[in-house]
């Protein structure tokens, strides 16, 4: 009698056992390995086309950490930080807190390999590979990469470790024009998205304004006021010049640009906030036609609709561009695009965790789970249902698990949160109603 494991790491959806004639198997196994992390985790809702596109993000978000978090298991296996800053912000909803200190490792490993000009290269310094892409390096560095790891973790030892490299990347390696916006720089690779109509000019600015508003809170945290003065100096001028050169009273173009409106410049121009609240309706009108994302980008679309309070907008559109994904039933994960082969985009891997970015926004603005100080010390709970009747959602944070469960009852949300110890939230009503809760577990109605 013999048994036999191999110890090298494979990847896939199917195991094939060949065996010779002769031979009786007594049993076939597999052992999985991974990250140092559990899943702990949750959402449900009443929609199964949300439940599958969870679940089938956690897992690819899984199979994509190992000794770094990498675009993929089955071709580079390497750390893309575009890819990475969608992986940890889903990480937090997803798995235990011992997740979060593989991203730390990235941003270390990023920015202790910065070069001589100050430009920054990902994946993982290698030989063979030392290309900037500059829109995901500033995405690295900014508001969804090094400052929501920072926000969300409460971890701030990389923050004093790593500033002086990053404020080396943004006022000497980026410059700007003589009205304050940043000048588009080709880098090494000027990429910002897969697919066709991307809007380079409105992006920069926005990925770049984005980039400055986490420099500055990292200034202020570290007691470097003048440097958080001239970052607000910068902000200010981005934002009094931005509307002026790429609003066009309709949507966001740059000038000279060719292509169809650009989903994910518009998107961007509201999350950076240099979007104003009275060109929300043309916005919204805008991204009810405009279909150009690739599955990276489309995160941003999503939460996007949310901040402008279109959750029905943004969950029917998740599940318009997401339904051919998850149309491939014998698959258990998300893909680099929307298909695979001739449907996908680059090299097509159907394991691409930078498409999950549902997974956090399912968790973070269906059920409305957002820390308000860092490390969930506090938190708001701000449930944005849509249609859905149902949707609960557990985070885990290092002071233990916030768990939410909202059932729509006539015109009311009923609401059961579980408040760790140590902690504190505020509930906030769909009608702008806030509540303060202490630890324990409360029973709320909030009407709408």
């Amino acid at each position: 009698m013999q048994e036999y494991e191999s110890y090298g790491w494979m990847n896939g959806h199917e195991m094939w056992y060949v065996i010779p004639q002769g031979v009786k198997v007594l049993e076939v196994k597999f052992r999985e390995t991974g990250y140092n992390t559990e899943f702990t985790g949750s959402f449900q809702c009443n929609d199964p086309f949300l439940n599958e596109l969870w679940k089938r993000s956690s897992r690819t978000l899984y199979i994509t950490m190992r000794d770094n978090y990498m675009d993929c298991p089955d071709r580079e296996r390497t750390q893309w930080w575009g890819d990475e800053v969608n992986e940890l912000g889903e990480a937090f909803y997803a798995l235990s807190p011992s997740s979060h200190q593989l991203a730390v490792k990235g941003i270390y490993e990023l920015m202790n390999w910065q070069r001589a000009d100050g430009s920054l290269y990902s994946p993982v310094p290698a030989g063979n590979w030392t290309k900037e892409l500059p829109l995901q390096m500033l995405a690295s560095v900014g508001w969804y990469g090094f400052y929501t790891q920072y926000y969300y973790s409460g971890d701030s030892t990389f923050v004093p470790a790593v500033y002086d490299r990053m404020h080396h990347y943004l006022h000497e390696t980026w410059k700007v024009d003589k009205n304050g916006l940043p000048l588009e720089r080709n880098g090494d690779w000027s990429w910002g998205d897969w697919g066709e109509d991307i809007d380079m000019g409105v992006l920069t600015n926005c990925w770049y304004y984005l980039a400055l508003k986490a420099e500055k809170e990292f200034a202020l945290q570290l007691g470097k006021t003048e440097d958080a003065e001239e970052i607000g100096r910068m902000m200010f001028s981005i934002e009094k010049c931005f509307n002026t050169k790429y609003w066009t009273g309709t949507v966001y173009r740059s000038p000279g640009y060719q292509g169809a409106d650009d989903d994910r410049a518009q998107a961007m121009a509201v999350l950076s906030g240099l979007a104003s609240k009275d060109k929300y309706p043309a916005l919204l009108k805008s991204l009810k036609k405009e279909y150009h994302a690739s599955p990276y980008m489309e995160k941003y679309v999503l939460e996007a609709l949310f901040l402008m309070d279109a959750p029905d907008m943004a969950l029917q559109r998740m599940r318009d561009h997401y339904a051919r994904m998850l149309d491939y039933k014998e698959y258990t994960t998300l893909f680099e695009g929307w298909g695979i082969g001739a449907e996908g985009f680059g090299g097509g891997t159907t394991n691409h965790a930078w498409s999950g970015g549902s997974l956090t926004l399912l968790s973070q603005k269906v059920c409305g789970i957002a820390p308000t100080s860092p490390g969930f010390k506090t938190f708001q709970v701000k449930p944005q249902m849509g249609s859905l009747t149902e949707a609960s959602a557990t985070v885990d944070t290092h002071y233990g698990k916030i768990k939410v469960s909202l059932r729509k009852s006539g015109r009311t949300i009923l609401m059961e949160i579980e408040v760790p110890e140590q902690t504190s939230a505020v509930v906030v009503s769909p009608k702008g109603k806030v509540q303060k809760i202490g630890s324990g577990l409360h029973n709320l109605k909030c009407s709408f």
